[in-house]
């Protein structure tokens, strides 16, 4: 797995209500873009955003 894979899952998480969620401030991320290779996320509280690649979508934490 190639470093900024790890970097994005590390950087979102699947939340209870079924969204992916910003680790670091915890808000419900928007989905602004895709692509073949990844899904582009923005954080709309922090104004962050997080490039996740399709291959490590099964890889994100779901929060318990």
């Amino acid at each position: 797995m190639d470093v900024t894979a790890s970097v994005a899952t590390e950087s979102v998480y699947w939340a209870l209500d079924g969204g992916i969620h910003h680790a670091k401030c915890s808000q419900r991320m928007v989905l602004t873009a895709r692509d073949s290779q990844e899904l582009h996320f923005s954080c709309l509280a922090c104004t962050e955003s997080v490039r996740l690649p399709l291959a490590s979508v099964t890889r994100v934490a779901v929060a318990t």
